[in-house]
């Protein structure tokens, strides 16, 4: 892996893990001191990630986590479905011992964001599937709505009804049972976005649009 791609994971991450949550400025500098690498891999990360529509550049100010209106937030749950319904769908079937353990595993992990170990459940029911760019996709997908994920889980209090979620598909991709489990996981995406979309469209944040 390049020192540039090292530097795009870990932006990724933090965002995943809601250190850098919508609104936030990234300060290459800064960044480059923490991952002890130069410049030049981080100035290259952050303009694939803006060209992702993860962060944004602004004229003469720098980088920052974008706030999502309630239009982008749509398409991205839109694209989730889509993706991950696929994921899961090639899985079914193919879960080892260890990725029903993992997942079981981050269902209970209390030892990082619940944004993140969100994505730990998910990534190990998708990865069976052998999908290596749709699992990419996924990954990004979750790390551009991941505070607002955190905005669902708290101030929605969406976590009981999530937690449940989640250990039903779990038991779904035990069972093999896969019409069960594109049940769960389009009920489980679609009560979130709805969720989401509503509050966004109460606070009426201004729009910022997806740049693919």
């Amino acid at each position: 892996m390049s020192t540039s791609a090292q530097v795009e994971a870990a932006i990724v991450e933090r965002l995943l893990d809601g250190r850098y949550g919508p609104g936030d400025w990234i300060r290459q500098d800064a960044l480059a001191a923490e991952l002890d690498v130069s410049k030049i891999p981080v100035r290259e990360a952050l303009h694939r990630l803006a060209g992702e529509g993860m962060l944004r550049f602004e004229t003469n100010r720098g980088v920052r986590v974008p706030e999502l209106d309630a239009r982008t937030a749509r398409e991205v749950f839109a694209l989730r479905q889509g993706v991950e319904r696929a994921l899961l769908d090639a899985a079914i079937g193919k879960h080892s011992i260890v990725d029903l353990a993992e997942a079981q595993h981050a269902l209970e992990r209390v030892d990082v964001s619940p944004t993140a170990a969100n994505w730990a459940f998910h990534a190990a029911l998708y990865r069976p599937a052998g999908w290596e760019r749709g699992l990419r996709i996924a990954h990004s997908l979750h790390a551009t709505v991941a505070g607002y994920v955190v905005r669902y889980l708290r101030d929605l209090h969406g976590d009981d009804d999530s937690g449940q979620e989640h250990r039903t598909l779990l038991d779904c991709c035990r069972e093999q049972d896969r019409d069960g489990a594109q049940r769960v996981l389009g009920h489980h995406l679609t009560t979130a976005a709805d969720a989401l979309i509503e509050q966004l469209e109460l606070l009426d944040v201004p729009h910022e649009p997806f740049v693919p």
